[in-house]
């Protein structure tokens, strides 16, 4: 039975890990910043010395992506430098490292609209872009194993569904961008997806970058009124454009990620992110 170390015990994908890897099997442990600080290389060492470890799934990151802009020094620390610290020991104990990035490492400009391969050649336009292309080079320079992935929301933590299932029962009418296409990602289907790749023994195969997504594409607005329509609110989904929001890190206008790669590993399934959407509102529901 594998040893399994997740770290970012407290995010949203971490918990999601936790709530499906019981029907996976494998030996989990989920530590947080408490248990394990990643920024510390010896404390990094120690807890590697200390407990058998087989697989590292990395899911801490700085994910503020606002806030990177005024703090990109200690979003690349977390995002870039200690990532390479971690796969770099892992490479040399022999730890297979999963590493989760985002489609932020991507410009994305107003006209594409092909979704990015593995091998397109990465052009962040944000601090938290930039920090998180670092982090991809070094893990890939290491050995482990990059799952990029976008727009994860889950029943857990923070993220556009639950933001948007709370303004939503507050207010009657919300404004949300239609200008930015992405694809609206379970953090639910990931934890599954990733708890098979290790239990079938396919990431002992894997290598280098694969981008990870539900299927299809949607931008923020067309998520926003599913979401909406879905939990029942009555409240009216108005769109605008990005330059309204004023927000002063810039985001892709596109970021869809081909997935053929990930695609091509027997055991992953990847639904439509509309069917994602009804599975996590249903644990939602559960969960209150």
């Amino acid at each position: 039975m594998p040893k399994i170390l997740v770290t970012g015990a407290n995010g949203q994908l971490a918990e999601a890990i936790r709530h499906v890897a019981p029907s996976y099997g494998g030996d989990y442990t989920f530590a947080s910043i408490a248990d394990l600080d990643i920024c510390n290389t010896e404390a990094i060492e120690r807890y590697l010395a200390d407990n058998l470890i087989d697989v590292i799934i990395n899911t801490a990151a700085y994910t503020d992506v606002e806030g990177a802009e005024d703090n990109e020094a200690l979003a690349m620390a977390v995002n870039g430098d200690a990532a390479r610290e971690l796969a770099r020991i892992s490479q040399r104990r022999g730890i297979k490292l999963i590493h989760i990035s985002t489609d932020y490492v991507f410009g994305g400009d107003t006209v594409r609209r092909v979704p990015y391969t593995e091998s397109d050649e990465v052009a962040p336009i944000s601090a938290y872009g930039r920090t998180k292309a670092a982090g991809e080079a070094a893990v890939v320079k290491h050995g482990g194993i990059v799952l990029r992935t976008a727009w994860l929301y889950s029943p857990w933590g923070k993220n556009f569904m639950l933001t948007i299932s709370r303004i939503a029962s507050e207010h009657e009418e919300i404004s949300v961008v239609d200008d930015q296409r992405g694809t609206p990602t379970s953090a639910v289907g990931l934890a599954q997806n990733i708890a098979t790749l290790i239990a079938s023994g396919a990431i002992n195969q894997m290598e280098g970058i694969y981008n990870y997504t539900d299927g299809g594409d949607s931008a923020w607005y067309d998520f926003a009124r599913e979401i909406v329509a879905r939990r029942g609110y009555n409240c009216h989904v108005k769109a605008c454009t990005t330059a309204e929001r004023n927000m002063r890190a810039k985001r892709p206008a596109y970021s869809v990620l081909d997935t053929r790669r990930i695609r091509s590993i027997k055991g992953v399934i990847i639904e439509p992110w509309q069917e994602r959407l009804t599975e996590v509102i249903t644990l939602l529901n559960r969960e209150i």
